[in-house]
């Protein structure tokens, strides 16, 4: 299944984008295929000999290690497999039980009986209380396609894949049709709610912070495209992203921004700001943490060199993980379009992207917030959101 296969190698995710091209597989036994070159015009022939798969490209024939092509293979094989189990699981509405009554509070809540829908049947529950029968709303309620699609799409969003190519995969292997705009959707709908949700934990954070600059193209229909800068804000030891801003400009006071997020979200000043050469950074970072009481009057660290620790190697990393996503987009397509993508890129790495150099964790896990993630982690945390509505403001952990 899609939830077994590690997408974080990366190629891996290449060996995914072949997949979504549509037709680049070719069967010709259970033991040859061929597929088709991702770059140039032709093809690779992929062979299992013995218990070993192989490919006649240059990455295979150096490495001898499982290139993109045969990781292909090996992912159309498993979907395939797992094509009736995973069809099922789509078809399935998500039950999970309420708190409590949605009219009088009550706790005593019991099933009683289900409701028919168009897909499927939905448990329907009763306050034994005041005596209301009700459906609970999962985050999904009269969403025409499933939970299991939609937070499939927006997992293959951030893992670098196209909305078209997100369409044809659902309609290769889960015959759902849907439009590119669709999964667009999806993803400003949940991230919005996502985002309101995790902003009320405190991240338990280290005293050391890293924070740096990098630009996005904006592209503006009939004229020519223009930059904006996206400021991120990251904690070194639990890499977690404290902030991330998208201004117009350059100027001290747009470097002074995702400061004032990140000083509000941890509510805490760090011993030491690691960052590059930026001459706005000295100005504005003494302003924001600076005061009498201050252990520590001017915690800027700037940087001389990347190769001399400290270094600003960590939050480099996170640009290169935005690149890959604006890479496929080839830019944002309208104004005000960064500022959702930042916000949507600071939930995903922040709660739903295990990191390699944390063992598996994510960043939330590090930090200590009580948001448990297992299995599909988006279904997960959009369940959390909504039943999060229904408990009383001082139950929520702060």
């Amino acid at each position: 299944m899609m939830s077994k296969v590690n997408l974080e190698n990366p190629r891996e995710l290449r060996g995914l984008a072949i997949l979504s091209m549509g037709n680049a597989i070719t069967q010709y036994t259970h033991t040859i295929y061929s597929v088709k070159s991702q770059t140039e015009i032709g093809e690779y022939l992929v062979k299992k000999k013995g218990k070993k798969w192989c490919c006649n490209c240059i990455d295979f024939v150096k490495r001898q290690r499982n290139c993109k092509h045969i990781y292909a293979v090996l992912l159309s094989k498993k979907l395939k497999a797992d094509f009736v189990e995973d069809a099922d699981e789509l078809i399935q509405e998500i039950d999970f039980r309420p708190p409590n009554c949605l009219s009088c509070k009550g706790e005593h809540i019991i099933k009683s009986g289900v409701r028919k829908t168009k897909r499927g049947n939905v448990q329907r529950y009763k306050c034994m209380n005041c005596g209301l029968r009700f459906v609970m709303d999962n985050g999904f309620y009269r969403m025409k396609h499933t939970p299991k699609a939609i937070t499939l799409s927006m997992d293959l969003y951030f893992k670098g894949i196209s909305y078209r190519k997100i369409c044809d995969h659902l309609k290769q292997f889960y015959n759902l049709h849907v439009n590119p705009t669709t999964p667009m959707r999806w993803i400003q709908k949940y991230l919005k709610l996502l985002s309101q949700y995790s902003d009320q934990y405190k991240a338990k954070v280290s005293n050391i912070w890293h924070t740096d600059e990098m630009t996005v193209n904006i592209k503006k229909k009939g004229e020519k495209g223009y930059y904006e800068w996206i400021w991120n804000v990251m904690d070194s030891q639990t890499r977690f992203l404290l902030a991330c801003k998208v201004t117009k400009n350059k100027y001290s006071k747009d470097a002074r921004k995702p400061l004032k997020d990140s000083k509000k979200r941890t509510r805490q000043r760090p011993d030491a700001i690691v960052t590059d050469g930026l001459q706005a950074y000295k100005e504005v970072i003494k302003k924001e943490f600076y005061d009498r009481s201050a252990r520590i009057h001017n915690p800027h660290l700037r940087l001389k060199s990347f190769e001399i620790r400290p270094n600003n190697n960590i939050i480099e990393r996170l640009n290169n993980t935005y690149r890959e996503r604006l890479k496929i987009m080839r830019g944002l397509s309208k104004i005000g379009g960064a500022d959702d993508f930042a916000e949507a890129m600071r939930i995903y790495y922040n709660y739903l992207r295990p990191h390699q150099g944390l063992g598996g964790l994510t960043p939330a896990q590090m930090a200590k917030i009580p948001i448990n993630l297992d299995g599909n982690r988006w279904l997960k945390m959009i369940e959390l959101t909504n039943i999060s509505k229904l408990l009383p403001c001082n139950s929520k952990q702060n």
